[in-house]
C-alpha cells in the first residue's frame, strides 16, 4: 500500500470516528467528558491568569465606539411593536405581570430619595419659564382686581382722584421715566413684581412640600396610583404610543447614544467597571467564577445538549458537517510530518 493511500484511509477512518462522536448517543459522552475536563482545568486557573483587564477594556471600548445599528433596525422595531401590540396577551391585567410586592419595593426605594425629590422641586421653583407662566396667571388675576377697584372708585365721591394718585405713585415706584405711559410702567412693575412673587411662592411651596410631606404619604400616593393601574390590561399602556412614535423614540435614543459613546465620560465608566470586575473576581478560579454567576456543571451540559444536536443534525443533512471535520483533519494527514511517520 502506497503512502498516499494509507494516509487517505486513515483520514477517512478518523473522519468517520469524529462524525460518530458528534451524532447520536455518543454526543452525550462527548459533552460530559469535555465539560468535566474543562471544569477540572478551570479549578486550577484564575481569571487574572487567563485574561488581562486591559484587553477587556480595549474590546469594550472598540465596540462601544464603533458599533453601528443597521439601517433596518427602526423598521424592524416598528414591525415587532405592531405584532406585540396585537398579541392577545396584552389583555392581561398589569397587576398579573408585575406583582404588588415588587412595586412596593421599588416605591420604597424611590421615596427614600428625599434629596433628589427636594432638588427636583427646587429646580421647578427656580425655573424662570415656570415663574413667568405662573406670574402671568397671577398678573391677570391682579389686573382683574385693579379694574374692579377702578370701577368701584368711579362710583365713590373723590374715588377717581384717589385712584389716579395711587396709579401715579405706583408708576413712580416702578421707575417711570418721562414720556413713559403710567399704565405701561405699572404693567412692567406688576410683571416684575408678579414674577418675583411667583418665585418666592414656588420656593415656599417647594420647601413646605419637601418638609411637611412624609415619605409614607408619598409612598401611599404612589401605591394608590399603582392599585388603580394594576387592574387595567397591558393593552391600554401599549396603546399610549403608536408604531411611528416608538421608532422615533428608538432613533432619538440611538442618536443620544452616538453622542455619548465617544465621550471621555463613557470611557471612564468602562474603565471603572472593568477594573471593579477584575478587582473583585480576578483571584477567583474559573470554576468558582462560574458558580458565582449561577452556572454549574449541570447547566453547561444541559445547554450543550439543548443547542448542540439540532445544529449538528442540520449541518450533517446539508453535507456541511463532514466537510468541516475532513477539512480540519486533512491538514495533518497531508503534512510532511504525517507522511514521514507513514513512510
Amino acid at each position: 500500500m502506497t503512502e498516499p493511500d494509507l494516509a487517505q484511509r486513515l483520514l477517512d477512518a478518523h473522519v468517520a470516528h469524529e462524525m460518530a462522536a458528534l451524532r447520536g448517543v455518543r454526543f452525550l459522552d462527548l459533552v460530559t467528558g469535555e465539560v468535566d475536563f474543562a471544569l477540572r482545568a478551570a479549578s486550577d486557573l484564575t481569571l487574572d491568569q487567563v485574561m488581562h483587564r486591559d484587553l477587556i477594556k480595549e474590546v469594550a471600548l472598540k465596540y462601544v465606539s464603533t458599533f453601528r445599528l443597521p439601517g433596518a433596525i427602526p423598521e424592524v422595531a416598528g414591525a415587532i411593536a405592531t405584532r406585540l401590540r396585537a398579541h392577545p396577551a396584552n389583555e392581561t391585567p398589569l397587576g398579573e405581570v408585575v406583582s404588588r410586592p415588587r412595586v412596593a419595593e421599588l416605591v420604597e426605594a424611590l421615596v427614600e430619595m428625599r434629596t433628589l425629590r427636594q432638588q427636583v422641586l427646587r429646580s421647578l421653583a427656580d425655573n424662570s419659564g415656570i415663574q413667568a407662566g405662573v406670574g402671568t396667571l397671577m398678573r391677570g388675576t391682579a389686573k382683574g382686581a385693579v379694574d374692579t377697584g377702578r370701577r368701584i372708585a368711579d362710583n365713590l365721591p373723590g374715588g377717581s382722584l384717589g385712584f389716579s394718585i395711587a396709579e401715579r405713585v405706583a408708576g413712580r415706584m416702578a421707575g417711570t421715566v418721562k414720556g413713559t405711559p403710567v399704565g405701561a410702567a405699572v404693567d412692567q412693575s406688576a410683571r416684575e413684581l408678579a414674577e418675583r412673587g411667583t418665585g418666592a411662592l414656588l420656593g415656599y411651596l417647594t420647601e413646605t412640600a419637601a418638609s411637611s410631606v412624609t415619605d409614607e404619604e408619598v409612598g401611599d400616593a404612589l401605591m394608590e396610583v399603582w392599585d388603580a393601574l394594576s387592574t387595567r390590561p397591558v393593552r391600554e399602556l401599549a396603546d399610549l404610543i403608536d408604531d411611528e412614535q416608538l421608532v422615533a423614540v428608538f432613533v432619538g435614543l440611538y442618536q443620544v447614544w452616538l453622542d455619548v459613546r465617544d465621550s471621555d465620560y463613557l470611557q471612564a465608566l468602562v474603565d471603572t467597571g472593568v477594573d471593579f470586575f477584575f478587582d473583585t473576581y480576578g483571584s477567583f478560579t474559573l470554576d468558582r467564577l462560574l458558580e458565582e454567576w449561577g452556572l454549574d456543571r449541570d447547566d453547561l451540559v444541559e445547554e450543550a445538549l439543548r443547542f448542540g444536536p439540532p445544529v449538528i443534525e442540520a449541518l450533517a443533512e446539508a453535507g456541511v458537517l463532514e466537510q468541516l471535520v475532513r477539512r480540519r483533519l486533512s491538514s495533518f494527514y497531508d503534512s510532511a510530518e504525517a507522511r514521514a511517520l507513514l513512510g
